[in-house]
């Protein structure tokens, strides 16, 4: 954020009516990294998967470096060729030896599906049978995926509390009890995880991941979470996800800025299916008012609740003349419409579906609302990853909390530690 600082100094604290007249003063030179895209390399990949090897030779018993090269190499790997395959052999043969069959099972048939050579076949046929052996009198082998399940499982007495502002209950509660159970609707992986957790979800999954089958920077556990994020947002950052490295690099926080992308590019996508319908929709906050209450919606229309709040929370601050609050608001102008320009507008497979959409304004500022309100959005207390809770996130703050929030397996729960009355708000000690 070095670079919006100095924005802001040359802009003297002067933020902008609109962020059209602040599209109109940035010029692209002061962002310094050209528009680039990591192509995948079979003589990267073989580099990698060799690198993988002499990690497991130097320490067998310490894998996770070895398979974390090999995901690297699978990820560089081209989609119609034997390194691919060869990535996916050398991952089973460390999934073997330390006895967990199903993943040796699935990497040994993903090598054989993407081009093994058949001069090698004969060594991983024989790990095959071997593996299908010990699985047959392994209790291992009838263990069940624990993932899965609903985003969101709350006691049915939840409701907004009057203001809006908080979490109450219409019936008594007792000690003990929990209350909510939240998966994070979006996530952000801090950049050194991308080989080691799943972009959709963030599960480690032993590190047995899948690449994308075009870019060379995200991995998922499964064909479920490849899918979704495919619909969600990996279809926009697909293209510039090289581009977006250096945009989200530095302190955590800033990651805050990469979530609120992704929540921008649930906009996008209501945009696109409507253009009409959605634009009206969220010009009008008469229509607006019906997503508020967010115990009422479906997960699809969370975008709407969120930029109803970040909306008023923007024009409350709008009449501030402190000189904190003038800052904050520049740099984000600036932070909103750098992020627009290489997400966006340097985006040519997005670029090309929005022809011809006079939207790009309200799409921009869209995207402004959302980075205003970034902190009130996110959660990056878990070091691995900043997530979107979006219930969790409305619990505030008392410094007498009725409640106790822990994250287990990434997944927010509400514990009551002392009573709660009907109609009393809950609430959590922020720390």
């Amino acid at each position: 954020m070095s670079l919006a600082s100095s924005w802001v100094i040359s802009r003297k604290n002067l933020t902008s009516n609109n962020l059209g007249a602040v599209r109109d003063a940035f010029k692209r030179d002061y962002w310094p990294f050209a528009k680039e895209k990591v192509e995948k390399s079979n003589p990267k990949a073989t580099q990698l998967r060799e690198q993988g090897n002499a990690a497991y030779k130097m320490a067998p018993d310490e894998p996770d470096r070895a398979l974390e090269l090999y995901n690297q190499s699978i990820c560089m790997a081209e989609e119609d060729s034997e390194e691919l395959g060869m990535g996916y052999a050398n991952r089973s043969a460390i999934y073997f030896n330390r006895k967990m069959y199903r993943e040796c099972l699935q990497n040994i048939r993903l090598a054989k599906r993407h081009h093994y050579p058949e001069r090698m076949m004969a060594k991983l046929k024989e790990r095959e049978e071997r593996c299908l052996k010990m699985m047959a009198n392994s209790p291992e082998s009838s263990r069940k995926d624990e993932k899965g399940g609903k985003h969101c499982s709350m006691q049915s007495c939840l409701e907004m509390s009057d203001d809006s502002r908080g979490i109450c209950t219409s019936r008594d509660l007792s000690v003990g009890e929990k209350v909510l159970l939240e998966k994070p609707f979006l996530l952000v992986l801090e950049p050194e995880l991308a080989y080691q957790r799943c972009d959709y979800c963030g599960l480690r999954n032993g590190l047995n991941l899948r690449p994308c089958k075009t870019c060379t920077s995200v991995m998922y556990c499964s064909v479920d979470c490849q899918e979704q994020a495919l619909q969600r947002y990996h279809q926009f950052e697909c293209e510039v996800v090289a581009d977006l490295k250096p945009l989200f690099r530095g302190p955590k926080p800033v990651r805050l800025l990469y979530l609120s992308l992704r929540l921008f590019w649930h906009c996008v996508l209501l945009y696109l299916e409507d253009p009409e319908t959605f634009l009206e929709r969220c010009k009008n906050r008469a229509a607006l008012a019906q997503y508020r209450n967010p115990f009422t919606l479906e997960p699809s229309d969370y975008f709407y609740h969120l930029f109803l709040e970040g909306l008023e929370n923007l024009a409350h601050k709008q009449r501030s003349r402190d000189v904190n609050d003038l800052t904050d608001r520049c740099v984000r102008e600036f932070a909103s419409v750098l992020m627009y320009v290489v997400a966006v507008e340097e985006n040519t497979s997005l670029a090309l579906r929005l022809e011809g959409k006079p939207a790009n304004e309200t799409l921009r500022d869209m995207l402004f609302v959302l980075v205003y309100q970034a902190e009130r959005l996110a959660d990056h207390r878990a070091p691995e990853m900043t997530c979107l809770y979006p219930f969790s996130r409305l619990l505030r703050h008392s410094c007498a909390p009725t409640a106790e929030r822990f994250l287990h397996d990434l997944q927010s729960v509400i514990v009551l530690k002392r009573p709660v009355s009907k109609g009393q708000e809950i609430t959590i000690a922020y720390r």
